[in-house]
């Protein structure tokens, strides 16, 4: 278990848990907020973000924070991990999280941010989480069951409930 992909909605605590279990085993995590945005909120490519995430995927270790499905099989990911970890959380839920996450940090640039990207939450942001997000189960759920033959972990932690006791389990 040395390359992990953990994936969940925005404000399901994927960061969080990442950054965890990052320091747990020793392992560096990356995110994919960073790798998207460049300074003040400029976007990178899409080139030249499969180019930064194949780079990183074909480590030894690692740890990956955050999701763009469709990219995982140019990028490496979906290939190199051993184990995907999703965390499916209720999405009023993450709705909740990410507001007050931005009440927190609106003036500043989250550590996983790069610089001069001060926190947003926008409509654009509320969509995906309550109905963007959502609709993409089934592709997904196609993505784990494909993992699952590959011989790759997929451990999917339902609810807060789940969350907590697989942390707990693991000392996080």
């Amino acid at each position: 278990m040395y390359r992990i992909w953990i994936t969940g909605s925005s404000g399901s605590g994927k960061t969080t848990i990442a950054n965890k279990l990052g320091n747990k085993l020793n392992i560096p995590v990356y995110h994919r907020d960073r790798i998207t945005w460049k300074e003040n909120w400029q976007e990178r490519s899409e080139k030249e973000q499969i180019e930064i995430i194949k780079e990183i995927s074909e480590k030894d270790k690692w740890i990956f924070d955050g999701n763009k499905f469709s990219a995982s099989k140019n990028d490496g990911r979906f290939d190199n991990c051993d184990m995907i970890i999703h965390i499916n959380i209720n999405r009023f839920l993450c709705l909740y999280r990410g507001v007050r996450r931005y009440l927190k940090h609106r003036h500043h640039t989250r550590p996983e941010f790069s610089e001069g990207c001060y926190e947003e939450y926008n409509m654009e942001a509320i969509k995906y989480v309550l109905f963007g997000y959502p609709k993409k189960k089934y592709e997904r759920q196609l993505l784990f069951n494909e993992a699952r033959k590959l011989g790759k972990e997929v451990i999917i932690l339902n609810g807060r409930k789940e969350v907590r006791a697989w942390c707990n389990k693991l000392n996080l």
